[in-house]
């Protein structure tokens, strides 16, 4: 398991630049949005739209960029613990753009709970996983776990994956590990591996390898 302290602090911002591409890409993929990697890199680098995709699968592209940014910011301070706020926060800024322009393709409410089950069960539920893991004292096996706990709680009518994997990567850099990149392409081992905290936990070491790639790549 890599750790960020190993890196150059050139390497560390060349990483994370790096993550704000290929996490925004594949996390999004995984769901269903159509961009194509070099599509989302010219999106996000040089703000070019790719004309023949739709309005809306671009500006959550945006918007999930945009909390990649916050989630890399916080988590450099140890003082700033996951909590309820946040992660609503997350899930709002991710979808908040897409929901003004194009409020038919968004499922909504966003930045709240969904009411599938009573509402106040599925806040007690996280508050509870919020309880259990303080972000800034997780190890890569803590992580795996919360994930695996955070999609079963499944608060949002739509996000809960892409918000889980931010989620992720905020813990990874608040406990001085290299976040994971899961890669569109190995969706469907880590759909396989998100029912067993061992299984996830052997594809995330093996997913941070994926990042570490993305250096070897520059050659930085």
């Amino acid at each position: 398991m890599q750790k960020l302290n190993k890196l150059t602090l050139k390497q560390r911002e060349e990483l994370f630049r790096q993550l704000r591409i290929s996490i925004t890409h594949h996390s999004n993929a995984m769901e269903g949005t159509t961009l194509s990697f070099g599509e989302t890199k010219e999106l996000l680098e040089h703000g070019n739209t790719a004309g023949d995709k739709p309005l809306h699968e671009q500006l959550v592209i945006l918007g999930f960029a945009k909390a990649y940014d916050v989630i890399v910011r916080e988590a450099t301070n140890p003082n700033n613990i996951i909590d309820s706020s946040f992660i609503k926060d997350i899930h709002a800024i991710i979808f908040e753009d897409a929901l003004k322009v194009s409020p038919q393709f968004v499922s909504k409410p966003i930045g709240a709970y969904i009411k599938l089950s009573p509402p106040h069960k599925i806040a007690n539920d996280l508050e509870n996983l919020l309880y259990r893991f303080h972000s800034n004292s997780m190890s890569l096996k803590d992580i795996a776990e919360f994930h695996i706990l955070f999609e079963r709680v499944h608060p949002f009518a739509d996000g809960n994956g892409r918000v889980g994997r931010l989620l992720m990567a905020f813990q990874a850099i608040q406990n001085n590990i290299v976040p994971p990149l899961i890669e569109n392409e190995n969706r469907s081992e880590y759909l396989k591996a998100i029912n067993n905290k061992e299984e996830l936990f052997k594809f995330l070491d093996e997913s941070i390898q994926n990042s570490m790639n993305l250096l070897e790549q520059k050659g930085a």
